[in-house]
């Protein structure tokens, strides 16, 4: 594997998205299988038509390339925030997680939409752990402050 130093930000993110883009719709494909329909009740009660994969694409592409991104650019300037987003990322990804056993899904799309929310939450965990060895976080500096 690449040295983290010599990779860009970039290709970490482009990285991360795709990689659990890729195994949250395997996960669909197989909750459809399964028997999942990814259909959630609206305020009303009323069955809502299910975007999936459309939804899939999207909930996973838009929060972790508008996350990583921001937590790129920000510890590019400040290698602390990456640190921060090591916990607020992950944290979010699974704090969402209630919004799929609200929503009226069936059992099996529960699972699945649960599974793709944990997929996220590694996958980004992962990503910023990369951000921060790459961009050069706090930690990495002090070592090689005293190392000298």
């Amino acid at each position: 594997m690449a040295d983290a130093a010599r990779v860009r930000p970039v290709w970490i993110v482009v990285g991360a998205v795709l990689g659990a883009l890729a195994v949250n719709l395997l996960i669909w494909l197989i909750g459809r299988g399964l028997g999942g329909s990814f259909v959630y009740l609206e305020a009303g009660g009323r069955p809502h038509t299910t975007t999936a994969p459309q939804g899939v694409i999207t909930m996973t592409v838009v929060p972790m390339t508008a996350g990583l991104v921001a937590a790129a650019l920000l510890g590019s300037r400040w290698p602390v925030m990456v640190r921060v987003a090591q916990v607020a990322g992950p944290l979010l990804a699974l704090a969402t997680v209630a919004m799929t056993f609200t929503a009226g899904f069936d059992g099996v799309s529960q699972i699945a939409l649960t599974s793709m929310h944990v997929v996220i939450a590694v996958v980004v965990a992962g990503a910023l752990q990369l951000l921060a060895r790459t961009l050069g976080s706090p930690d990495r500096a002090s070592r090689s402050t005293a190392a000298a």
